[in-house]
């Protein structure tokens, strides 16, 4: 399967007073607006409802716009013939952006791929926190975080539509630690994993994806392993 994507950084005209979460809202009442006729003239002719068609995130210091099908059609005219993007208060330049939109595989592909977690991995929910606690040892916690990360790429192949020809298979090395988001103490996962799924950069897998949370990278040329990896507590 083929994604569209257009990818699009970008840098605060005034980092001290921008707010991430206003430019997130803004974003969103601008994009519930769009003109319909004009997103049907977007180069992308296919529409994902389920899986968000653009994430605004932070990954390494930097401000990313990741636009996917009709997203990424949105992404490409906000682009062209400006280099700043307002939303409310917020204004940012162009700091680079992709030349056009590009086409990246998503699916089986009969290898192995190794990812990282970019940002932290909103992997529980509450029920699943509190099994997740009761769980005593290691191989416990292992196989129990293998099954959620396993939900969750069949949840992101569902939501982009695509059937996999075989059963998703992967191992996890991941660690948790406790984070407060929205004033609330919850439990975040960060490490990396293996997976027969191959997934462009940058998209987010688990709860919050549209806030930025479980953005993956690929680690590239790195020596695949039989061994199965640990959850570390």
């Amino acid at each position: 399967m083929i994604l569209r994507i257009f990818t699009l950084i970008l840098k605060p005209a005034n980092p001290l007073q921008f707010s991430l979460t206003e430019f997130r809202s803004s974003l969103a009442r601008q994009l519930a607006e769009y003109p319909a006729p004009a997103l049907r003239r977007s180069p992308p002719e296919r529409f994902i409802y389920r899986y968000p068609a653009i994430q605004c995130k932070q990954v390494k210091g930097e401000l990313m716009l990741i636009g996917i099908f009709q997203g990424a059609g949105i992404l490409l005219q906000m682009a062209e013939g400006d280099p700043e993007i307002t939303m409310g208060n917020n204004r940012c330049t162009i700091a680079s952006r992709d030349r056009e939109i590009r086409d990246e595989e998503f699916g089986i592909t009969g290898g192995m791929h190794e990812y990282e977690f970019l940002t932290p991995w909103l992997a529980l929910n509450q029920q699943h926190a509190k099994k997740f606690y009761d769980l005593h040892g290691k191989p416990a916690r292992d196989g129990f975080m293998q099954k959620i990360l396993t939900a969750h790429l069949n949840t992101l192949a569902k939501s982009l539509d695509y059937t996999p020809a075989e059963p998703l298979s992967c191992t996890a090395h991941v660690r948790f630690r406790r984070e407060q988001i929205d004033c609330e103490n919850v439990m975040v996962f960060l490490g990396k994993f293996r997976t027969n799924l191959r997934i462009p950069d940058y998209l987010g897998i688990g709860q919050s994806v549209s806030q930025g949370f479980g953005t993956l990278r690929e680690i590239p040329g790195k020596k695949r392993s039989c061994d199965a990896y640990p959850v570390q507590s």
